[in-house]
């Protein structure tokens, strides 16, 4: 980190030396232009880069400092070389000094097109929505149509819609879906229909196993391959053991009531996390001989005191595991 900040850090220290530098001198020409022009590049900045909505949008900041000294050190120049007596220096002065009047320019002309590519992609969203809320409504009333046939319907419109997702999104909500459709569009291009496959209860465990296997982005999946009742559980293990890339995911396995057994004792021994301890106190398969070692999981978790799993704990040990 402290080679990074390096660079930046040793050319703010040679402009403030600089600074110290031409205020002892009394040399005031051009500084109050230097000075406008960083400060433009800075305000103008950063109001261009707050206008992203990506989550790695305020990384924009970073060359923000060598902008408002490459204009404060352009607009100094500038100022002083123009008022010179030979006319070339004149001349390169005021070029100096559109160069550092182009950088707040430029900000904010990124800014205001980084706003309408914002709007333009918020109305691409609404109408998309508005779209798949429009074909869930007719798909409820053709299936209301054909009852004790769902499936087929179901199969019949994703092959007819097989490239429009504001259709197999719906579709793929339907309770109904046939596991042999579920298997077809596991191998979409299209990571939203793969996800909805890998959340459908009827996914069958070689579809999910397939999913898993994917070579593109497969972490992509893992929080609903972790969740999924129907994953084989030789992949659960592999899942678990793998480098994590999903923060949390813990959880998700905690949630899964076809966990193997070994993978509840590792999280019960491990964990800290208190929604984890809750999640294994939620499974409806809950094995009463791992409840000393549910006990010991929430007493050393981050909220020792959570009133759920006290409360689940107490219920269990006058209940079903008296």
């Amino acid at each position: 980190m402290l080679g990074f900040l390096a660079l930046p850090l040793s050319l703010l220290l040679l402009l403030l030396l600089g600074l110290a530098w031409l205020l002892w001198k009394r040399r005031y020409r051009g500084l109050p232009e230097g000075l406008g022009l960083a400060l433009a590049v800075g305000v103008c900045g950063v109001w261009a880069v707050f206008q992203s909505q990506s989550s790695t949008g305020a990384l924009g900041l970073l060359p923000l400092p060598f902008y408002a000294l490459a204009a404060g050190v352009l607009g100094w120049a500038g100022t002083n070389a123009r008022h010179s007596p030979r006319r070339w220096r004149a001349g390169l002065g005021w070029l100096a000094l559109l160069a550092a009047l182009a950088g707040p320019v430029l900000l904010l002309a990124q800014g205001f097109q980084t706003r309408a590519l914002n709007q333009q992609r918020a109305a691409l969203n609404a109408a998309h929505r508005a779209e798949i809320e429009r074909n869930r409504a007719a798909i409820k009333a053709l299936l209301s149509q054909h009852p004790g046939e769902e499936g087929a319907q179901i199969e019949a419109l994703t092959l007819r819609h097989a490239q429009d997702r504001a259709w197999l999104l719906p579709l793929l909500e339907q309770p109904q879906v046939l596991a042999e459709t579920l298997d077809r569009l596991a191998d979409s291009a299209d990571f939203g229909i793969v996800l909805s496959v890998a959340r459908h209860p009827r996914t069958r465990p070689d579809t999910l196993a397939r999913i898993y296997r994917r070579p593109a982005n497969p972490d992509y999946f893992f929080s609903d391959l972790a969740r999924h009742s129907n994953t084989p559980p030789e992949l659960l293990i592999e899942l678990y053991r793998r480098p994590r890339s999903i923060m949390n995911l813990d959880r998700q396995f905690a949630a899964n009531p076809a966990l193997p057994a070994e993978l509840r004792r590792e999280l019960l021994a491990q964990t800290r996390d208190v929604h984890v301890v809750q999640g294994l106190l939620g499974l409806p398969t809950l094995d009463c001989d791992f409840l000393p070692a549910r006990r010991q999981a929430r007493a050393r978790s981050d909220r020792p005191e959570d009133s759920d799993s006290l409360a689940r704990l107490d219920e269990l040990q006058r209940g079903r595991c008296a």
